[in-house]
């Protein structure tokens, strides 16, 4: 059986710890602070984001840096036969599209998941690949389960719109509007885009109709489920068991990292399902 080196972007949501325990390599990716950059989990660190983002400071993400993205297929390839590649959404990073680009030059030996998967959902994928490969499955056989048969849908909800509005994704007269108003936005992750699904008038109202959209028209049973929260952990502990009273399965909780959270903010609840890949 070949030796395949399971890989993603540290948008997985992955620690260190976490990488080396699953036998996971983890490009991570640049973060720029008031215009200062840094590397994920190597010279900054969520606590330094979460006070970051909480002192109104503006938080950006770049794609990982294409030599450090080669290099580290290079690395890996003195020792393996073969690089299966899990990055970012297409949808919400170009990190995918270029990845595919320069895998053309290893020859077949790098395989890059055209991905619709966000934050820990790629973990829980790279998870079943290496259950797949050691069923007998070729690596572009997982690629292509993956790409077809694959889907992550999610509900998010952010405690506030600041880091939507310092992050330009509002503007600050939405944003105003919205505080004003009362008006607490639901977000969804679909086909790897995030896009305003609901708005109502209170974050309590705003965790319930999350659950009651996350599991509307499906068969619970089918999906792998988790609840994910950005630095909010008392939270996240009553609605997992809210979302687990609804659709009588386990759910899972992980925290969202730096990447993602300089997106979404401190606060930030979602809930998400993926579905089961059968093989």
């Amino acid at each position: 059986m070949k030796k395949i080196a399971l890989m993603c972007d540290s948008s997985a949501d992955i620690t260190k710890e976490q990488a080396k325990e699953l036998d996971i390599h983890v490009i991570r990716m640049p973060i720029s602070m008031n215009g200062k950059e840094f590397i994920e989990e190597e010279t900054i660190f969520d606590k330094d984001i979460i006070q970051a983002l909480k002192n109104g400071d503006q938080v950006k993400t770049a794609q990982p840096i294409i030599g450090d993205l080669t290099r580290m297929w290079d690395d890996l390839l003195q020792t393996y036969d073969e690089v299966f590649y899990l990055p970012l959404s297409k949808a919400l990073s170009g990190t995918c599209h270029v990845a595919i680009g320069l895998a053309d030059a290893y020859e077949g030996r790098v395989i890059v998941v055209d991905s619709e998967y966000v934050c820990y959902p790629v973990v829980k994928m790279l998870q079943t690949a290496r259950k797949m490969f050691e069923k007998g499955y070729t690596s572009l056989q997982v690629k292509e389960k993956l790409e077809k048969e694959g889907s992550l849908f999610a509900v998010l909800i952010p405690e506030n719109l600041t880091t939507l509005k310092n992050g330009g994704r509002i503007s600050p007269a939405a944003a105003a509007l919205a505080g004003l108003l009362k008006i607490q936005p639901l977000l969804k992750v679909e086909h790897g885009a995030i896009d305003l699904v609901d708005k109502v008038r209170t974050l309590k109202k705003a965790y319930k109709e999350g659950i009651a959209y996350v599991t509307k028209d499906i068969d619970p049973a089918e999906y792998d489920w988790m609840i994910i929260d950005a630095d909010n952990r008392e939270v996240s502990n009553e609605l997992k068991l809210q979302l687990e009273e609804v659709i009588h399965q386990p759910v899972e909780q992980h925290v969202f990292k730096a990447v993602i959270m300089s997106h979404a903010g401190p606060g930030t609840i979602g809930f998400g399902r993926i579905k089961k890949i059968w093989y």
